[in-house]
């Protein structure tokens, strides 16, 4: 029971075609440690000290992440810096990395068609003007509610991440909304074009909230891991469809949150 390195890229650029993402973007793969079969995928948002342990003390073969562990060249591997310590415990370990980011987000039923679906979103198409392939997503709910009751379908749907904020009159009416998982506060203008009464997504700024009350947007921020959290249950599930039992797809059990309450 298991795949070539080859194969698993094959299957994983069919889910989320690494043409999608972003010019800045570095998905694909991160550390190809030759291992010539993968039998144990482990599918985590991203990597941490703790993620590493995980992955180590289940025997994985390949990680595949949301967030990338390399976004830029690196001069000097150095253990005492985190990204180092990664770097050799994974290579020593012969654990390679693969990562889907931005590809993710845009892809057909990625993070954003996740979220959309949560929601229970109709007639959903591409945020235009949120990049060449439409990262972000517009959709209408069946029927009108409160920002108010928005914000507790959206905390509900993402499990209670915590610290989801609002920005906007709570009894406000609204219906048709714009999405963008992760960090997408660029978007707010495509959002405002497309005539949404609501914009979710997560790391709004103080000014770009603002700015939003000001031109009347009503704004939800669920937080990035809040929005993002749900790529290692889609990720994972779409693995398994397409790798049937030829290899074994396991969903990390460490929370990567960095927030670790709100009051």
């Amino acid at each position: 029971m298991s795949m070539t390195m080859e194969q698993i890229k094959h299957i994983c650029d069919a889910i989320a075609p690494l043409s999608l993402q972003e010019p800045w973007d570095n998905s694909g793969v991160q550390i190809n440690t030759g291992r010539p079969y993968v039998e144990r995928i482990l599918v985590c948002l991203e990597i941490t000290k703790d993620v590493v342990a995980e992955a180590i003390s289940k025997d994985i073969d390949l990680i595949i992440t949301h967030h990338p562990l390399l976004f830029s060249g690196i001069k000097c591997i150095d253990r005492r810096q985190p990204l180092g310590e990664y770097l050799i415990e994974l290579i020593f370990t012969g654990i390679s990395v693969y990562s889907a980011h931005t590809n993710f987000d845009a892809a057909d039923g990625g993070n954003n068609d996740d979220l959309a679906q949560r929601l229970g979103l109709t007639q959903v198409q591409g945020l235009f003007g949120s990049g060449e392939y439409c990262i972000g997503r517009v959709g209408m709910l069946p029927q009108p509610m409160t920002l108010a009751e928005l914000a507790s379908r959206t905390d509900a749907a993402l499990r209670h991440p915590g610290g989801l904020r609002a920005v906007g009159d709570s009894q406000q009416m609204v219906q048709r909304v714009g999405l963008c998982t992760g960090a997408g506060a660029e978007f707010i203008p495509a959002a405002q074009a497309q005539g949404c009464d609501v914009y979710l997504s997560g790391d709004i700024k103080y000014h770009e909230a603002q700015q939003a009350k000001e031109s009347g947007m009503c704004i939800i921020d669920a937080g990035h891991f809040g929005t993002e959290w749900i790529f290692v249950e889609n990720m994972a599930q779409q693995l398994r469809r397409r790798i049937g039992g030829q290899a074994k797809v396991i969903e990390s059990s460490v929370n990567v949150n960095p927030y670790s309450f709100t009051l």
